[in-house]
């Protein structure tokens, strides 16, 4: 896909919301094993609901790969260097149901943040910028209390942003 339709891949923004421990190489891999289970029927344990939710959509990706699979084959047939517009279709089709896929599926597996969240984070940790930007102007702080990670810091900086 990257090299067939570079420019028409499905935007994967939404992986930055995923936790660290979840984002790793054979996070695809665990991903198709997952379609595959769901597809056939398993369910994800004590995620009843959100496996019956996501199962047409699992159904659907393995669907859409049998058909990446089949315009790869008449390639191979054809001509190894160029790329047909079915070919193309089939990747894309296939690369925007796996994005939706992926969402769904580490959002029922581990908890991802909503954008609101986000922006809230970013407000709390904009405050607490200020607030030590703030109290190193006023002389509350030193640098040197930053710079050696004093403990009693970590609990005067929420304090004086509340103030």
């Amino acid at each position: 896909m990257d090299v067939c339709i570079p420019q028409d891949r499905a935007p994967r923004d939404f992986c930055v919301k995923f936790p660290e421990e979840i984002r790793h190489d054979n996070l695809a891999g665990q991903l198709w094993f997952g379609a595959e289970c769901l597809a056939a029927g398993s369910i994800i344990m004590n995620r009843e609901l959100e496996s019956m939710a996501m199962r047409p959509l699992a159904k659907e990706l393995t669907r859409s790969l049998e058909d990446v699979r089949g315009a790869l084959r008449d390639q191979a047939l054809r001509d190894l260097h160029t790329y047909t517009e079915k070919m193309r279709e089939a990747l894309r089709h296939f690369d925007v149901l796996f994005a939706e896929f992926e969402l769904s599926y580490v959002s029922a597996m581990v908890p991802v943040k909503s954008p609101r969240e986000y922006y809230v984070q970013q407000e709390v940790i904009v405050l607490f910028c200020e607030t030590v930007e703030r109290a190193l102007d006023f002389g509350y702080l030193t640098q040197d209390m930053i710079d050696d990670y004093e403990p009693a810091l970590m609990f005067t900086i929420p304090r004086l942003a509340i103030v």
